[in-house]
């Protein structure tokens, strides 16, 4: 599947290999939902003409469910289409986190699918009817499980690619389509054996699956609407680039705000209070470039000097590295600075950084 997909992606995708270019990760969303809707139209039709010809709720069901991939199909591809657009005046930040909301709006659309499935799974399970399906018609099936796992492959390479989490989403809900039709599977070949219950059973099932994949669907998209903190493996990397140029002595307090693919980055540097203003701004603008350009986007840097030339610094930060290393609560200090030259009379001023777990009473404690 990856040889396949890596040669449709040479074929009918140009510029392939520019996946942080809106325009290029559109045709990404466009060449897969154009698959999966092809796909599913015809996966649907061959679904719904076996289950009313056998009577079976489930298999209908599953039908239902593959039709709907192809709706969110739709969406998928209206929301990368939306968000490759530039940004404009109501805009600034560009319209890249719709492809977060066309991602939220395949969750929705699979929430309400599967609620109306569960109440005709309930229905038939309160209600048995007679469906009884032939071997063909089980084969027929079962071969739609194998095109329904290689579209979600499909997708899931192509997500990867280009790091979609909506592309990921309509992997996820083809993923889904192959259980509920393995569960038909069962049901079908149990009503040969005059089980027919079981055929509203592995309806409700179907539709926990479909339930199932809604919330996990929906939970990707909200985190980056909502504002999810940066991997640690970012945070590091933008400390590295500071910390890369020359007279950046402490990097600290990195925020980033993400907006599709255009990342919003602040930080604090630490630098000596010995140099000139002219040069630290230098400094300071040097971090902007080289962080926005590794990074993508807006980076603004505020400058924090620290009188290392003091007589006492040297002592006083080892004395504060050995209280941090012996209080777990503790995980850094930064912002190191001393006021007065007198060591009985000067002030000692800094910044900790504490431990998410613990509450406002341990952290007045702590500074106390």
């Amino acid at each position: 599947m990856n040889r396949f997909t890596n040669w449709l992606v040479k074929r009918y995708i140009r510029d392939y290999q520019d996946t942080g270019n809106l325009v290029v990760r559109a045709r990404y969303g466009s060449l897969e939902g154009w698959i999966s809707i092809i796909g599913n139209t015809i996966l649907f039709i061959i679904k719904i003409m076996v289950g009313l010809s056998i009577n079976s709720i489930a298999l209908i069901a599953d039908a239902v469910h593959t039709l709907s991939d192809s709706a969110t199909s739709i969406v998928i591809i209206l929301g990368f289409k939306i968000a490759k657009k530039p940004s404009d005046k109501e805009h600034p930040f560009g319209h890249g986190r719709m492809e977060s909301i066309a991602t939220l709006i395949v969750a929705v659309l699979l929430f309400v699918a599967g609620f109306e499935l569960l109440q005709q799974s309930v229905s038939s399970l309160f209600n048995p009817h007679e469906s009884t399906a032939g071997f063909g018609a089980i084969i027929i099936i079962t071969l739609t499980i194998l095109v329904k796992e290689l579209m979600s492959r499909f997708a899931f390479v192509l997500g990867e690619m280009i790091d979609s989490k909506a592309l990921m989403a309509d992997a996820l809900h083809h993923r889904s389509d192959v259980f509920a039709t393995a569960l038909v599977v069962i049901s079908m070949v149990a009503s040969r054996w005059g089980f027919f219950w079981v055929d509203g059973v592995m309806g409700g099932l179907v539709s926990a699956i479909i339930f199932y994949s809604a919330y996990t669907i929906a939970k990707e998209a909200i985190d980056p609407l909502l504002g999810e903190a940066p991997s640690l493996e970012m945070l590091k990397e933008i400390e590295k680039l500071a910390k890369s140029q020359e007279g950046v002595i402490g990097v600290h307090d990195i925020i980033v705000h993400k907006y599709g693919f255009t990342n919003i980055i602040s930080l604090h540097i630490e630098v000596s209070d010995s140099d000139t203003p002219a040069n630290l701004h230098d400094i300071s603008e040097k971090v902007e470039v080289l962080i926005s350009q590794v990074m993508g986007g807006a980076v603004t840097v505020h400058i924090d000097p620290l009188n290392t030339g003091h007589p006492y610094y040297q002592k006083i930060h080892k004395a504060m590295e050995e209280i941090v290393a012996a209080d777990k609560r503790i995980t850094a200090f930064h912002d190191l600075r001393i006021v007065g030259q007198d060591k009985e009379k000067c002030t000692v001023v800094f910044d900790l950084v504490l431990e998410n777990a613990t509450d406002l009473q341990e952290n007045y404690n702590l500074v106390s």
